[in-house]
């Protein structure tokens, strides 16, 4: 029983199926990627154009209580979990595109691009990375 070289493995099966990252592939692997990522919903986090979602502040006064966006009286139990929800909502989206990216990089790539925090920010340096190593493979040609 013979198995696949990790190169030619996809992260998904389907129309989400996004091949692994190398050397020679980068044009397929950034058109499958944004692709994949549109389809799920995520364009907005990998362009960075998603509307980042604000904790609701605490009472300078007292920390433990929480107050309203504008500031003018404190937030309603409805309100906080409102709020809870949006921001869970939001950190999932970022994990789960973000998940799809360092899935599909290789360690050295990973290395250089986990610290860079939200989606759009590593998958620019991704790009960075790889349209720097396109521009020499066009020099040797």
């Amino acid at each position: 029983m013979s198995t696949l070289p990790s190169t030619s493995l996809t992260l998904s099966s389907g129309i989400y199926a996004v091949p692994r990252l190398t050397n020679t592939n980068w044009v397929e692997f950034k058109t499958k990627t944004m692709m994949s990522l549109w389809a799920w919903g995520l364009a907005c986090h990998l362009e960075g154009t998603v509307k980042v979602p604000e904790s609701l502040p605490h009472d300078p006064s007292n920390s433990r209580k929480i107050l309203k966006s504008n500031k003018s009286k404190l937030a309603t139990e409805e309100e906080i979990k409102e709020n809870y929800v949006v921001l869970d909502a939001y950190a999932q989206k970022e994990a789960l595109a973000i998940q799809q990216l360092f899935a599909a990089v290789p360690n050295t790539v990973l290395i250089q691009v986990q610290g860079k925090g939200s989606v759009a920010k590593i998958w620019k340096a991704i790009c960075s990375i790889y349209k720097a190593k396109s521009d020499l493979v066009q020099v040797d040609l």
